[in-house]
Parts: structure tokens; sequence; C-alpha cells
């Protein structure tokens, strides 16, 4: 391998990651634009944001094969031309149905170009280089979320929700044109659970429904009842398979070592509060304080500025003990920090801008952290399949925040107001968070004494 720079590997490796950012922080500010142009509802909304994980999620596995079979440069190019493809033809949209089904070729794209930017990134640094490059990387990703709410803001403030994206396509081809200076990954034939994948992807789809449908205005509870016990069904299903299959989607022993359990768990509870807390701040500040697309951008842009700095922290972390240390402290300040988000959330605005910024903050210590810690704990050799589970969590814990946190704050508002259900339900994200701080402590703890 030849030695490349730290900062080229990271910056083409952020060019997929970096989109996707911005795809998501973009497409939050421009919600209550579409909501109003199409005259939809928040599960629409929930559908839209949720298709394209939903897609991603479900596609990993095949994605890692694909990079497996024909090298990670060939399919992230492949995926970062689709994802960038898909959310041009998605702004030609007329219903909000067609919205969904372009996010969710969106979130095929999304699946190609994920993990194979961190077997891209494995490919091209050393062992010493390698927790700088991914700290690099998640910094340089993370100007995706702030260019996304104040870029995408202005741009729907002056041309409407359609020019939000826009802005993919530039991204995409700078990530197409700087691959070729890198080296290409190991290839391999790997066999695919295609049992596990199935269930896993119907466990996912019948959760997310059920949840979606209990806080519709009109919901069918009896049909929302059925599918989260289907989904819970298919969910246990799901873990007899990955006993008994030669190749596992998700390896077992994962699932009873404390240590990985205890991140991966975590890792699906803060993303996923973390999605759902930033869908609904978005909406809540446009709504209640009756901010134009770009000041809304700016809140969300608030809450992403301090993201970079947290993951750079976490990248120049070399030990196990300064690691859990960090993610602890990041866990419960993150915590705390939208539970002061709820309270504040229609009071005092400049204060809530600057807990929303220290919020981000936290949240970038344990995006970068996470993705150190299971690096550390698993064996080389299982360092991609960890990472694309990781991958996997992450995109599965955004879904099940969106839907439950989304749908509980259609029934705090049912049962209080609107905007006061929409707090409620940020609050709710905040306790869900502190959970976050145990499995922590527990599985980095046990990491420091193996």
């Amino acid at each position: 391998m030849t030695q490349k720079s730290p900062l080229l590997v990271a910056s083409v490796a952020a060019a997929g990651l970096g989109m996707v950012m911005y795809d998501n922080t973009a497409i939050t500010v421009a919600l209550p634009a579409i909501r109003d142009a199409f005259h939809t509802d928040t599960s629409s909304l929930q559908w839209m944001l949720n298709g394209l994980s939903l897609m991603t999620g479900s596609m990993l596995p095949f994605s890692g094969a694909l990079g497996d079979r024909f090298g990670p440069k060939r399919t992230f190019r492949a995926g970062i031309l689709l994802f960038a493809a898909a959310a041009l033809m998605g702004s030609f949209s007329t219903s909000i149905g067609m919205l969904i089904g372009f996010r969710v070729l969106q979130g095929f794209g999304g699946a190609l170009l994920l993990p194979n930017s961190t077997a891209l990134l494995n490919a091209n640094v050393t062992p010493e280089t390698r927790n700088h490059t991914v700290g690099l990387w998640i910094s340089i990703s993370a100007t995706g979320l702030i260019v996304g709410p104040l870029g995408g803001g202005l741009l729907i403030s002056h041309f409407g929700w359609r020019a939000a994206l826009y802005g993919h396509t530039v991204i995409a081809l700078f990530g197409a044109w700087r691959i070729g200076k890198l080296d290409d990954g190991p290839r391999r034939e790997n066999s695919l659970d295609f049992p596990g994948i199935f269930t896993a992807s119907a466990t996912a789809l019948a959760l997310c429904a059920g949840l979606i449908q209990f806080g519709r205005r009109h919901a069918n509870y009896p049909l929302a009842t059925t599918l989260i016990v289907l989904g819970l069904l298919l969910g246990y299903l799901f873990y007899r398979i990955e006993h008994r299959v030669e190749h596992p989607l998700v390896d077992p022993s994962w699932l009873t070592d404390v240590r990985t359990r205890g991140v991966l768990l975590a890792c699906a509870i803060y993303n996923g509060t973390i999605a759902a807390s930033t869908f609904l701040i978005s909406v809540l500040s446009q709504d209640s304080r009756h901010l134009s697309p770009l000041q809304g951008g700016i809140v969300v842009w608030m809450s992403c500025i301090l993201m970079p700095v947290g993951s750079r922290i976490s990248g120049r972390i070399k030990n196990v003990p300064d690691l859990r240390k960090i993610m602890l402290r990041g866990s419960i300040a993150l915590s705390v920090g939208y539970v002061i988000i709820a309270a504040l959330s229609q009071g005092p605005f400049l204060l809530m801008l600057a807990t929303l910024s220290i919020a981000g903050f936290c949240a970038g210590l344990l995006f970068s952290g996470d993705t150190i810690a299971i690096l550390n704990i698993l064996e080389p050799a299982k360092a991609s399949s960890g990472l694309a589970t990781l991958s996997l969590v992450r995109q599965i814990g955004a879904v099940f925040g969106i839907a439950l946190i989304g749908s509980a704050s259609e029934l705090f508002g049912r049962a209080t107001s609107i905007d006061n259900g929409k707090s409620l339900a940020i609050a709710l994200a905040g306790v869900a968070t502190l959970s976050c701080y145990f499995l922590l402590k527990k599985a980095l703890t046990a990491t420091v004494h193996d």
C-alpha cells in the first residue's frame, strides 16, 4: 500500500458521508415547506425521512458484498453518483409519494457508499494514522451538517424546497473525481445471509409502520398494534436465524459480548434521539416562532456547528480509558442538553441556540467515539464487518427514533397543544439518551479491563 495523505483519504471518504449529512440537514430544514407544498401531515414527513434510512439499512449487507466483489472504489463511486442523481430527480416530484419514492432510491445509493467509504479508509491508512484519519473523516463530513442548514435554508427561502436537492451533484462529482487517487480495497467473495437480511428489514419496516400509525391523527390502533407485534416476532426470528447461519448479518457473539452490545445499543439510541430531536426542533422553530426557512436553517446550523470540534477531539484519543471518560461525559451532557432545549424551545431564543450548539458538540464526541471504540474492541480481521454493523445500527436507530419520538410528539400534542407536544417529545429524547451513559459505562469499563 502506497502511503496516502490522511487529509486526502479523509476528504474522499467524507464526500460520501458528508453528502448524506448535507442531505439530512437540508431536508430537515425543508420539512415545513414540503408539508405546506403537498398539504400533508407529520406521518408523511416521518416516512420521507425514514424511507431513505430504511432502504439504506436494508441494503447495507448487499453493498458490503458488492464492495467485496467489485472493490470499494467502484461501489463507492456508483453509490455517490446514484445518491446525487436520485436527489436531483426528487426535486421534480409532483406529490409526496413520488418524493418518498426518490428518497428510497437515494437510500440505495447511500447504502452503496457508506460502508465502502470506511473500507476505502481502512485500505489507505496505516494503523499509526488510523485514529487521526477517522477524526479528520468525521470532522470533514460534519461540514455537511453545517453547510446543509445554512445553504439549504438560503436556497429554500429564495427558490423553494426543491432547491435543497441541487447541491448534492457538486459533492458527488468531487468524490467521484478524487477517488481515483486512492488504492482499492481487497476483493473477496462472501456468502450473504439472505434470511437475516429479509427478517431484519421486515422487522424494521413493521415496527416503524406501527409506531408511525400510532401517532396519526386518525390512527388505526388495531393495525398499529398488529404491526408492532409482528415486528417483535420478526425480531426474535432474526435473532434465532443469526445463531444458525454460517455467515450471519450480525455476529451473534457481539450481542452477548458486553462491550460490543453496549456500544451498538448506545449508538442506536443516541442516533435515534439526535435524528428525532433535530426533526422536531426544525419544525417547531419554524412553526411556533414563525421563522423563515433560512432562519430555521440557522437553528439547525447551531445544533451542528460544534460537531466537527467534538469529532476531532474524539479522533485524537489514543487509549480506551480516555475514550471512556469523554464518551460518558458526552452522553450525559447530551441528555441534559435535550431536556434544557425542550424547556427553552418556546423561551429565550439565544439561550436555546447556545444549548443547541453544546448538544451538537456532545453528539460529535459520540459519533467519532463509537467508531474508534468498535475498532479498538474488535480484532483487525473483523473491523470491516464491525463498521458495517455500526452503519446499520445508526440507520436503524435513526428510523426508530424518528418513528417513536415523532409519534410521541403527535400524541402529546393531542393531549396538550401541537407545540407543547413537540417540546415534550424532545424532553423524552433527552431522558432516553441518559440510558446511553449506563450502556457505555459498562461496555467501555469492560474494554479497559480486557
